[in-house]
């Protein structure tokens, strides 16, 4: 079962917090169990394995077919298009621009009417930027889809539009578990005898016991 607790594993890892791995993580999940059945390894556990297989695609069989979480996969510079079907890789593409070109309108200030009939006003030059500014945008998804760099670190230097796809698909709602494991530290200074602690005097104790090992160390 090592392919079903590595992909638990990926799934609840605080570096992979990510919308778009869910797709690819189900997709290698998927095809670990059935290479493992087709590889007949397993002779009393078989039933198992079609049990999990089943259930897996019986509760994440939508995920190929929802249109956010295939765009924030293809927005993970670690997959791109990877793990997307056949048959839908064309439409994310498409998804993908249309979400570059939403946002670079957002955030010009362009209004809709200047976009759609850019030489309404007479002026053939702000038409021909206008244009020019559309080709620009696609060809930044291009880029990023012809790239091999996976790190978010460097993946995105060069492509602000495709960073802020990345952002507005793949960054949710953080969870607690990061905070809760700060204050399980705490410990002697969470004690009901500590409640008049002001705000300063409790965030020293608190890095002080947190970063304690460091003094430790030396």
């Amino acid at each position: 079962m090592m392919p079903l607790a590595k992909a638990l594993d990926v799934l609840q890892s605080d570096r992979m917090g990510f919308s778009g791995v869910l797709v690819p993580a189900i997709s290698i999940l998927l095809e670990k169990m059935e290479e493992m059945k087709r590889e007949s390894r397993l002779h009393h556990c078989n039933p198992l394995v079609n049990a999990i297989i089943s259930g897996i695609k019986r509760r994440f069989e939508y995920i190929f077919e929802d249109t956010k979480l295939l765009t924030a996969s293809a927005a993970h510079p670690m997959f791109r298009l990877t793990y997307i079907p056949s048959d839908k890789k064309a439409q994310v593409v498409s998804d993908l621009k249309a979400e570059v070109h939403l946002l670079e309108t957002q955030s010009s200030g362009h209004r809709q009417t200047e976009d759609d009939n850019p030489a309404d006003d007479g002026d053939e030059v702000t038409g021909y930027f206008l244009s020019l500014r559309s080709a620009i945008e696609l060809n930044e998804v291009d880029s990023y889809l012809q790239s091999s760099e996976t790190k978010l670190v460097n993946a995105f230097q060069n492509l602000p539009l495709m960073k802020k796809v990345f952002l507005k698909f793949n960054t949710g709602v953080p969870a607690s578990a990061a905070c809760e494991r700060l204050f399980s530290v705490g410990k002697d200074i969470f004690r009901p005898k500590r409640n008049r602690l002001s705000d300063a005097t409790f965030e020293k104790l608190l890095l002080c016991r947190v970063n304690k090992h460091l003094l430790l160390e030396q």
